[in-house]
């Protein structure tokens, strides 16, 4: 794990408190800002694919979206122009994941906030801690294996702690929270999003409200309907079903299907593995019989292709659904799509 302090110079961020220019301030670059609708309408502020997704399969024409995600970026280091963070003011609804991404809760710090829905009050986010004890099944394997490293350290590919912050590619520190946010790989999950968004939508628009509601009722019968076909995919196959990711962002979706998940790095993709993670999971890779590893397109697949290469195993991409990569597949195409993957590497 490479540490860096910069304790020499000031972030970027303090600079721009010290401005009086606040978080996600002047001299951020725009990042993404895409919108949906012709202005008209309720306005709804998102910074994720799968909020997005659920925003325009409920609020359809009635609502004018805008989504602050970037396709094959990495959402974790969202950075906000002033016309963004004045948007995110200005709206009639934001939805926030509260520690997801730094620079939108500070853009909603700044303000008072009654336009948000934050994410953590509808659905239960699992702790980082529980979230990595349960991804890391192979956790007594690699201890054995990564002779001499800190429990701590191979428990969560290199992090040093659950809330340390960490380093964005700028230097600033960035915590992302005490929560993992990557609720969406469980279909279920967004269907209760789904509900609550409705509601809200109803709120703010009493005459539709009742077509909010069927919208989010017909989503909901489509997402069971998925989580169903997935769970009986999954379910074919028999043993322990472990994969290996360049981060730790399906651990709903192996809570979900009782798979088992193994992440070359912790939550924040941007953590580096320390040689001893690495040695680690080459025995895990023997011992498990792990046959492919899985990079992100939103992430640097280098680590992921070299320990592949090195071990002579396949590597595969999973969509993390932090952002859409194509207009081709929607999310419960993408879902559809690394199950597919994920299936093949075991079988």
């Amino acid at each position: 794990m490479i540490v860096m302090s910069f304790a020499s110079r000031p972030s970027r961020r303090s600079l721009l408190a010290a401005l009086g220019l606040g978080a996600g301030g002047a001299f951020l670059s725009a990042c993404g800002g895409g919108s949906s609708g012709d202005g008209d309408g309720i306005s709804v502020v998102t910074s994720a694919y799968p909020l997005a997704f659920l925003l325009e399969r409920i609020g359809g024409d009635r609502i004018a979206l805008t989504d602050l995600s970037t396709p094959g970026a990495d959402a974790h280091g969202l950075e906000l122009s002033v016309k963004q963070v004045l948007a995110i003011e200005r709206a009639d609804l934001v939805l926030q994941i509260p520690g997801f991404q730094a620079a939108l809760d500070d853009a909603i710090a700044s303000h008072a906030g009654e336009n948000v829905l934050d994410v953590s009050s509808v659905v239960p986010l699992l702790p980082v801690d529980a979230a990595l004890e349960h991804q890391e099944h192979a956790g007594d394997t690699a201890q054995e294996h990564a002779e001499g490293e800190d429990p701590a350290d191979q428990r969560d590919g290199g992090e040093q702690e659950d809330d340390a912050a960490h380093e964005d590619h700028d230097g600033a520190a960035h915590d992302h929270g005490p929560n993992d946010p990557h609720f969406w790989h469980d279909p279920l999950l967004m269907a209760d999003l789904g509900d609550a968004v409705a509601s809200r939508l109803g709120d703010l628009s009493p005459e539709d409200a009742q077509t909010f509601s069927d919208a989010s009722a017909t989503l909901r019968s489509e997402l069971e309907d998925l989580d169903a076909e997935l769970a009986q995919s999954y379910g074919a196959v028999e043993g322990e079903r472990p994969f290996i990711t360049s981060h730790a962002a399906y651990v709903y979706l192996a809570e979900r299907y009782d798979l088992h998940q193994i992440g070359i790095a912790g939550i924040d993709p941007e953590t580096e593995p320390s040689p001893q993670r690495l040695l680690a999971l080459e025995g895990v890779v023997q011992e498990e019989g792990v046959t492919t590893i899985f990079f992100e397109s939103t992430a640097s697949p280098k680590v992921a292709q070299t320990l592949a290469r090195n071990l002579g195993i396949d590597s595969a991409e999973l969509d993390n659904l932090e952002t859409r990569q194509s207009e081709d597949a929607d999310y419960p195409q993408i879902m559809r799509d690394n199950c597919t993957a994920l299936v093949a590497s075991w079988t």
